[in-house]
C-alpha cells in the first residue's frame, strides 16, 4: 500500500535564497524527498542543503528563471504528485498531509491554497473545501505530475510572471480542473525568496519581465490585437516618463526605461533575455 512518502515529492526553485530556505525546510519532515533547483552555480549552497536527509539540489549554472528551473526539477521526479513551494512560503507537515488528502479525492491539475499574511494553518472540516478557479498563484501548488507532464510543464519562454496562469489555462484546455483549498492558509512572506542585498537588482528585473510577459501571454492566448490593446498605453506612458524623469529622478527614469525596453523587446518578438546576476 502506497503512502504519502511514496507518492509526494517536494520541489522548490531558489536564487540566492540561503537566508530563507532553511527556515522553511525546518518545518518539513525529513522523510519527504525534496528537490531544490538553484538558479546559479553555487556549489557551497548545494553541499550545505544536501546535508539534509532526502534532499537533492540541482545547480542550473545560471539564472534560467522560474519556469525553466522548475521544469528541470519536475522532469527528475517520478512520483505522482509534486508539491511546489516558494522558499518564502511557510509550509509544514500538516499542510502537506491535508493537500495530499484532498488530492486523493478529486481529479485535478493543480490545487493551491489561500495566501495568508498572518500564519499557516489548516481549518479542519468534514466537507471538502475545494473551489474551482481559472488560475492560482504559484507560491504553493500541489500538482498532478502525470497530468502536467503531458503539457511539458511550464512554457520556458517566460522568465518571470504569468507562467503559472499559462499552465493553468493549458491544463484546463485538456479538461483538468484547477482548485483552491479554502481550508488551508499558508503564510507567504512575499518577495523574500532571494537575498535582501539583491532587492534593487530584482526590482529592475521584475519591471522588464512583467511587461514582456504581459504582451507574450496576451498574444499567446487572445491574439496579437488584444495584446497591443492592453499594452500600448503602458508602452507610450513608459516612453514619455523615462524622458520626463531623466533630469529629476534617475531611479524612476531607470524603472520606466526598463519597462519600455521590456515591452519593446516583446513587441519585436525577442526572447525574455534580460538578466541581472
Amino acid at each position: 500500500m502506497t503512502d504519502i512518502f511514496d507518492e509526494v515529492e517536494l520541489l522548490t526553485v531558489t536564487y540566492k535564497s540561503e537566508y530563507i530556505i532553511n527556515r522553511c525546510l525546518s518545518n518539513i519532515n525529513e522523510n519527504f524527498k525534496i528537490t531544490i533547483v538553484e538558479n546559479s552555480n553555487d556549489i557551497y549552497f548545494k553541499e550545505k542543503l544536501e546535508q539534509r536527509k532526502n534532499t537533492k539540489c540541482i545547480l542550473t549554472g545560471k539564472n534560467l528563471g522560474f519556469g525553466s528551473a522548475f521544469n528541470i526539477g519536475a522532469k527528475s521526479i517520478k512520483k505522482k504528485y509534486i508539491l511546489h513551494f516558494n522558499p518564502d512560503a511557510m509550509i509544514n507537515d500538516e499542510i502537506i498531509h491535508e493537500m495530499y488528502k484532498l488530492a486523493k479525492n478529486v481529479k485535478f491539475g493543480i490545487i493551491s491554497v489561500i495566501e495568508s499574511n498572518e500564519g499557516t494553518k489548516v481549518i479542519l472540516s468534514d466537507k471538502v473545501k475545494l473551489r474551482k478557479v481559472e488560475s492560482v498563484k504559484g507560491f504553493v501548488m500541489f500538482i498532478d505530475n502525470y497530468e502536467c507532464m503531458e503539457t511539458n510543464y511550464f512554457d520556458e519562454n517566460f522568465f518571470l510572471y504569468f507562467e503559472e496562469i499559462d499552465l493553468c489555462k493549458r491544463l484546463q484546455q485538456k479538461g483538468k480542473n484547477i482548485y483552491i483549498a479554502e481550508n488551508i492558509f499558508v503564510k507567504h512572506l512575499g518577495g523574500k525568496s532571494h537575498d535582501p542585498d539583491q532587492k534593487e537588482k530584482m526590482e529592475v528585473q521584475r519591471n522588464w519581465h512583467y511587461l514582456w510577459s504581459l504582451f507574450y501571454f496576451s498574444k499567446k492566448h487572445k491574439g496579437i490585437f488584444h495584446a497591443y490593446k492592453i499594452t500600448l498605453r503602458k508602452f507610450i506612458s513608459a516612453f514619455f516618463k523615462l524622458i520626463f524623469y531623466y533630469f529629476i529622478n534617475r531611479k524612476k527614469h531607470t524603472i520606466y526605461k526598463i519597462r519600455f525596453l521590456g515591452l519593446l523587446n516583446s513587441y519585436l518578438g525577442n526572447k525574455s533575455f534580460f538578466r541581472i546576476d
